[in-house]
């Protein structure tokens, strides 16, 4: 059996199951509308009546006084007082024996349609406002209107829908994920152990075994394969000393850790869209410090923290084993998400975010070192895929349900909800990762200071991992994490919706980075990938910070998300071009790890940046200001590209003819 139908019916498994997905969102919405929008119009006039009895209730009390109510003086400011402190009542009407006496609210909704919430509406028509009528006790002429926008029902209709079509894209990508468990861990990952067994036979290996205690047809077939090596080795009077099969028993646990990646990522991801909005009611007061610079504090150590631990625990798990550190990381993050959702300070959730930020480093490069010591060179390519995949899903799964779960039960209970995430991955990183540590056969010895001497004296690296890779990062923290949510927020925006523009940004790296980097590989013209990418993510700092609702917003983080699209594959090929030198002296994981190093300082200095724009110039000001910088980071790429490129070999050089 070929493993390219294994893919085959993994996708066709998944594509049946989101139909059967699809159809039943359009079965729940209809079911939404028609059994709750009965509910909620009697629950806005009951609301209408609440407000209502409360003004009624005051010129009662001033008729019951013995002042009459037609020359009663304040009327217009008690009724104006009201609606400014219920946002949901769009307007209040006082008549008296059928007269307008006073009233609050637009002129819309004077001139606007009303429907009696106990009427019913004539067939065709759909009144802009829904009327609930209070008689006063003073006057028996007199009547109260509330009027709620009827609008109302039907945005919080849409909502619904919305939500549950969030709920429908991480449904469908969680179901991906499990078939990718299922039938990779079950049929695909044995599978290949069988054919490496088969392959190792042929060779003359007949002392290793597939050894799968599997109680399906492939662990029959494993258990056929392992009866055959018996009996051809029994013929041949050989001995059973061949060494196991580490490799191809650790290639079906790399299948396996990629979800517990998954459940991990996705522990972080749930708070992206209202972190910097939660640090914001945190926030207390530093001296000589604004507000601005003091809620990028917690997310600049995060990201500081997090560059930082990776090398160090790095060493720690070739030292320690991968599996300790890949626990110790998980516990650590467990610990760090529970204490920012109990945090009652800036300084709680400070420590709190500190000890994530070490939690998540320690987990992702114990999680990468093992993928590469259960892989051989062949395969590893494919493994690091598989192992990004996991975090990349849960980069769109995050925003869009952690805005859903934070809208219905809060920031903290969200936090808490992470946590829970982060402690199941650390229980499945038990099940999965091997107790003994695997032996390494030469240890990196980590980055050192002179190894970014010598790459930062190429100005061709300095020109893709300074003025590219460090901007790139620098506009996603600045602009999805930090100021987005901020500004959305401060519009009135919900955490719902908030999550749902930041699902954008995720979808389009999914769909548009393969595209790109096809396109880049086809053309050559890498550093034409890196300008026009730069030059989109800057154009898309300018289209957030015009007026607009979420329209723009949506707009510009599509841009965002087309442009690091454009980026990503195209650097790291073009690192391998701009750095041959360095290379062969320091080894290519050297190279990029201090590329990664270098290109995380983004996230570092975009908190305090953005803050300080935000600070001086307003949020249009702020993402105006990061446009900006972009922008000036590409024109110095392209400066440097064209003063330092590689000239041709002498022997391409045209030769001047002798005379």
């Amino acid at each position: 059996m070929k493993l390219s139908f294994i893919r085959r019916l993994n996708w066709m498994l998944t594509g049946v199951v989101s139909v059967l997905m699809l159809v039943s969102l359009a079965v729940q919405t209809n079911h939404v509308n028609t059994l709750f929008r009965p509910l909620i119009e009697p629950e806005l006039a009951r609301k209408a009546e609440v407000v209502g009895s409360y003004v009624v209730a005051q010129i009662d009390r001033a008729v019951a006084l013995g002042f009459e109510l037609d020359k009663l003086v304040g009327v217009d400011e008690l009724l104006s007082d009201a609606l400014a402190a219920n946002p949901d009542v769009k307007y209040l009407a006082l008549e008296i024996g059928g007269r307008l006496y006073a009233f609050s609210g637009t002129e819309e909704a004077r001139s606007g349609s009303r429907l009696t919430v106990a009427d019913t509406p004539p067939e065709g028509e759909s009144p802009q406002f829904l009327d609930t009528v209070l008689a006063l006790e003073g006057n028996g002429e007199a009547r109260l209107h509330v009027g709620v926008d009827s609008g109302y029902v039907r945005s919080a209709m849409n909502e619904v829908v919305f939500d549950l079509g969030s709920v429908l894209i991480v449904a469908i990508l969680l179901n991906i994920e499990i078939l990718l468990l299922v039938v990779g861990s079950s049929v695909a990952a044995p599978l290949r152990r069988v054919t490496a067994v088969m392959k190792q036979a042929a060779d003359g290996h007949l002392g290793v075994r597939v050894a799968l205690r599997n109680r399906d047809e492939v662990g029959e077939l494993s258990r056929a394969v392992d009866w055959a090596l018996d009996s051809v080795q029994h013929k041949a009077d050989m001995s059973a000393s061949e060494p196991a099969m580490t490799k191809i028993g650790m290639m079906q646990r790399v299948v396996e850790l990629r979800f517990a990646i998954f459940i991990f990522s996705l522990a972080e991801e749930l708070t992206r869209t209202f972190l910097s909005v939660y640090i914001k009611q945190l926030f207390e007061p530093v001296p000589g410090l604004s507000m601005e610079m003091v809620i990028g504090a917690p997310i600049a150590l995060f990201m500081l923290l997090w560059a930082v631990s990776q090398p160090i625990a790095g060493s720690v798990s070739e030292r320690r084993g991968r599996r300790a550190v890949f626990l110790g990381g998980a516990l650590l993050s467990f610990a760090g998400l529970v204490g920012s959702g109990l945090a009652t300070d800036l300084i709680q959730l400070i420590v709190a975010r500190c000890l994530t930020a070490i939690g998540y480093a320690s987990v992702f490069i114990a999680a990468q070192g093992f993928v590469i010591d259960a892989t051989d060179p062949k395969q590893r390519a494919q493994a690091i895929a598989m192992y990004a995949g996991g975090i990349l899903s849960a980069g769109v799964c995050g925003p869009a349900i952690g805005g859903v779960i934070a809208g219905q039960v809060g920031f903290r209970t969200t936090f808490l909800i992470s946590a829970g995430l982060a402690l199941l991955a650390a229980f499945m990183a038990w099940q999965v990762l091997p107790r003994v540590r695997a032996a390494q056969a030469k240890s990196s010895r980590g980055l050192r200071l002179a190894d970014a001497v010598l790459c930062l004296r190429n100005p061709r690296f300095v020109g893709l991992a300074v003025f590219s890779a460090v901007p790139a990062k620098l506009g996603l923290t600045a602009l999805l994490f930090f100021l987005l949510p901020l500004a959305l927020d401060d519009q009135g925006v919900s955490q719902s919706w908030i999550g749902r523009v930041l699902l954008l940004y995720w979808l389009l790296m999914i769909v548009v980075s393969p595209m790109a980097a096809k396109l880049s590989d086809r053309s050559g013209q890498r550093i034409g990938f890196l300008v026009v990418g730069g030059l989109v993510a800057a154009g898309a700092a300018w289209v957030l910070s015009m007026p607009g609702s979420l329209g723009t917003a949506l707009a510009g983080v599509a841009l965002l998300g087309v442009a690091h699209a454009m980026l990503g594959a195209p650097q790291l090929a073009m690192l391998a071009d701009v750095c041959v030198k360095e290379r062969a002296a320091l080894g290519e994981t050297t190279v990029i790890g201090m590329f990664r190093l270098i290109e995380r300082l983004g996230s570092v200095v975009a908190p305090f940046l953005a803050g300080m724009f935000l600070a001086h110039y307003g949020y249009a000001g702020a993402l105006k200001g990061i446009g900006a910088v972009l922008a000036a980071c590409v024109a110095v790429q392209l400066l440097l590209s064209t003063l330092f490129r590689p000239r041709p070999p002498a022997a391409d050089l045209p030769q001047r003819t002798p005379a």
